[in-house]
């Protein structure tokens, strides 16, 4: 854990911020890279990519608001940590969406075609993100005394519980999104209809989320159905649904047309 990389003029640049920045411009440029080869604008892309994050980390605040709704009408001043917070990631998935249509209606580019080509790329960057959740000690995971567990030290910035073996769900979160992102770049190379990675993307970051998730020990989760599941698993299982169906409709047209 190293939640502050250095400090300049008595500022301290946090590890999570530089992550977060890192990760935008790794994925970003391999999405413009990409995006030549599919005949795309590379600067109208890189541009979509950065509508998509403002809106994204305006939707990652609001759920996160959201989710803990009666925490923070308890305490009002407890909104200005949101200013610090990154939010519920699936928050920022679904409202960087938003900027993105929104900024792809404008430009009248592709819509599917275009989400098609950035959903690798979104996956990529969801997981080298989770460095900055091990930087900073956050989205811990359950206790876990097993190989490869986590120690983190005691620290004010730190939100997982010190000096106790937890489970490392930032580390498989990451792995999760590289996989992913090598998944859905080998069918980005094969697909055979317009919308058919995004949507192989929403089922398959779903699957894997909802099956992270048992493994998250922290507490900003948000339940539903007296605790059955969290607010990210009710998302993903939405999300998965609608991907089947869209997908399903989709196979059944190239099957009913002659070839």
């Amino acid at each position: 854990m190293h939640p502050i990389l250095f400090t300049i003029f008595g500022f301290d640049v946090p590890s999570y911020g530089v992550v977060l920045v890192g990760a935008f411009i790794i994925s970003t440029a391999l999405l413009r890279r990409e995006g030549a080869r599919m005949d795309l604008d590379p600067e109208k892309l890189t541009d979509a990519a950065v509508s998509g994050l403002l809106f994204g980390l305006i939707g990652a605040k609001a759920l996160l608001i959201i989710v803990e709704l009666d925490r923070f009408v308890a305490n009002p001043a407890e909104l200005l940590t949101t200013i610090r917070s990154a939010g519920v990631i699936y928050g920022g998935q679904l409202g960087g969406a938003v900027g993105v249509i929104w900024f792809l209606h404008r430009n009248k580019m592709p819509m599917l075609k275009t989400f098609d080509l950035m959903a690798p790329h979104l996956a990529l960057g969801i997981g080298l993100g989770r460095i900055a959740c091990l930087a900073a000690g956050c989205c811990y995971g359950v206790h876990y005394d097993g190989p490869f567990a986590l120690h983190f030290p005691e620290h004010p910035q730190c939100a997982a519980p010190a000096l106790v073996g937890l489970f490392p769900i930032q580390l498989v979160s990451l792995v999760n999104g590289v996989v992913l992102f090598g998944i859905l770049m080998w069918l980005l190379r094969r697909r055979r209809f317009d919308g058919q990675i995004v949507a192989t993307f929403v089922f398959l970051y779903g699957l894997t989320r909802a099956l992270i998730e048992i493994y998250r020990g922290d507490g900003v989760r948000g339940v539903w159905f007296n605790g059955l599941i969290s607010t990210s698993q009710l998302i993903a299982l939405c999300g998965m649904a609608a991907a089947v169906v869209y997908l399903a409709r989709q196979y059944m047209k190239l099957k009913d047309t002659p070839s």
